[in-house]
């Protein structure tokens, strides 16, 4: 049984992010930042199939044992917010991932006029998501 703010502090510490989720391989805070204070910005490394990319992102919510929520930059714009949520319950917590994308680059916005791609993208971040929610949930448990 893992407690919210167990929970909260594994994910809210980005710098271990690349050990939960698949997609995620590293993140540093940058910018003078150390920790998940709102408007604390660092720098996500990822890689999606042979596709590797970094991200600028800003923590956008900081709630211990309750929620945290960053959003991702590309180019100077917002590209993606993601947010944890953690709820207390009778065996546990239960936590939520979700994401949102608010733009994309040119060239996903032209992948995704494949056929099937788009369902292919979504289906792959759910699994992702699903993921790095286990691993969490298993870290958090072993102490």
């Amino acid at each position: 049984m893992a407690l919210p703010e167990r929970l909260w502090d594994l994910v809210s510490d980005v710098t271990s992010m690349g050990a939960w989720s698949p997609e995620c391989r590293s993140c540093e805070w940058s910018g003078g930042a150390t920790g998940p204070e709102i408007g604390a910005r660092f720098i996500g490394h990822s890689r999606r199939g042979p596709i590797r990319f970094s991200r600028a992102c800003e923590v956008t919510a900081s709630d211990p044992g309750r929620e945290f929520a960053f959003r991702t930059m590309f180019r100077g714009k917002e590209s993606v917010r993601w947010r944890y949520r953690f709820e207390p319950t009778a065996t546990g917590t239960r936590v939520s991932e979700s994401f949102e994308v608010m733009s994309m680059p040119p060239w996903v916005r032209l992948l995704h006029r494949i056929p099937g791609m788009r369902a292919k993208a979504r289906r792959d971040v759910a699994g992702s998501m699903t993921t790095t929610l286990g691993r969490l949930v298993a870290a958090a448990e072993q102490g």
